[in-house]
């Protein structure tokens, strides 16, 4: 780590403030400050991030394991795409929002909310292409698998005398290509590559103002990741109603350069100084493992469920040269849920719309507090001729923390399929 510092005529009132802004910059006492859930690297919603589920699956319960609906299912089993129609195109957005009390400077000592704040995401979440030939499929796609953005703070008070401004945004894209191959009848296998990248950056401002003239601190904070992991598995069709599925991704590293801006700025007493520093971040991802089921009862009713294990015990930061603390546990996520489907004719045309409702349980990797999303959700869709329309949401309390959190999301899929 390489510090740069900068400054034009100082005064007496400097040798109190340059001994704080190196405390800021690499004090131990706030980068060990443990804030349960949403810490800052924490992606919004959940820590257990496992592909991009598109709205069919998230109308399941979030159940992707041995259903493929699109080819979003190459994130977490490219096995299935061979079950996929010959052509598909599939297009995902998203409105997805996440509560949180404890995060940054907000309820840990420094800011505090009277109840718990949201921040949210709205855009295109995920987009891909599959294809068909034989007895091979492939697959490719982009998307953005983490946001890490959280309710911004802007005080002043009444005096107007100190104001502090506070933000925080960020997100991880992934590429992805798939491969999959149908073995025998009934076993078909796949596997994946994905390269991720992306950036966080947080900011935190303060201006206090003297009658001899202003004075701004601002620690500015940014770091661009990026990673390779593979992920894979296999599809087991042992009858036309069952499907049962096992699927992996494997461990890698989230390596992000990072800089660092510390400043004093005063410019009645012309002084200005900035401390630069600059690191190698790294953030070890842990091992999934899961299996799956989906079991056809009749042409309309259908039933699907997922077991993830996320090995979150063997997670690691290294943030600014200094290892962080991060007390994780192994945790298991369950998803179920349940479809009907019945048909229609629209405009003369046959078409099919399927109903949907699920539940997942979601226990997120802090030892301590011990939380966990208890989660609903809903979706329907319309599928005539080549088109097919999916809307699901899904909505989830948290329990454990004390603080009641809670987060939701809803899903548009669009998907075109040629199968000639």
């Amino acid at each position: 780590m390489g510090l740069n510092m900068e400054k034009r005529r100082p005064r007496f009132l400097l040798l109190f403030f340059v001994p704080a802004l190196i405390l800021l910059t690499c004090g131990p006492a706030a980068a060990q400050l443990v804030l349960g859930q949403y810490e800052d690297e924490a992606p919004l919603r959940t820590w257990n991030t496992f592909g991009i589920p598109s709205a069919p699956s998230i109308g399941l319960g979030g159940t992707q394991f041995a259903r493929a609906s699109d080819s979003s299912v190459s994130l977490v089993n490219p096995a299935l795409l061979v079950s996929l129609p010959r052509y598909s195109v599939t297009l995902t957005g998203a409105w997805a929002w996440a509560s949180m009390f404890k995060y940054s400077l907000v309820n840990t000592g420094v800011v505090a909310s009277a109840g718990n704040l949201t921040a949210g995401f709205f855009g295109v979440e995920f987009g891909g292409f599959s294809l068909r030939a034989g007895e091979w499929a492939f697959s490719v796609s982009a998307g953005i698998l983490e946001n890490y953005g959280r309710p911004g703070v802007a005080l002043e008070d009444p005096s107007r005398t100190y104001s502090l401004d506070l933000s925080q945004d960020g997100y991880l894209r992934d590429y992805h290509f798939a491969a999959a191959r149908r073995i025998t009848t009934t076993l078909s296998a796949g596997l994946g590559i994905t390269y991720v990248t992306g950036r966080r950056r947080r900011n935190i401002s303060e201006t206090y103002a003297y009658p001899t003239g202003q004075v701004t601190i601002t620690d500015d904070k940014s770091e661009s990741e990026s990673g390779v992991c593979l992920n894979g598995g296999v599809a087991w069709e042992p009858t036309g109603r069952l499907t049962a599925a096992l699927v992996f991704r494997s461990p890698y590293i989230k390596r992000a350069g990072a800089q660092s801006a510390l400043r004093y700025l005063a410019p009645a007493g012309d002084t200005d100084i900035r401390i630069d520093a600059s690191a190698r971040n790294e953030y070890r991802q842990p091992w999934i493992f899961g299996a799956g089921a989906c079991y056809r009862f009749s042409d309309a009713w259908t039933a699907a469920a997922d077991l993830a294990y996320f090995g979150w015990s063997r997670y690691s930061a290294v943030f600014f040269d200094e290892p962080l603390n991060r007390q994780f546990r192994d945790v298991l996520r369950v998803g179920a849920g349940v479809e009907y489907a019945t048909a229609v004719t629209l405009l003369g045309r046959p078409g099919r719309v399927p109903l949907r409702l699920g539940l997942s349980y979601d226990p997120q990797p802090m030892a301590a507090p011990r939380s966990a999303y208890l989660s609903v959700s809903v979706g329907a869709g319309l599928q005539v001729s080549s088109i097919v329309i999916d809307l699901a949401g899904i909505v989830g309390r948290e329990s454990g923390s004390g603080n009641s959190l809670t987060a939701g999301k809803v899903a548009l899929t669009i998907t075109y399929v040629f199968d000639r």
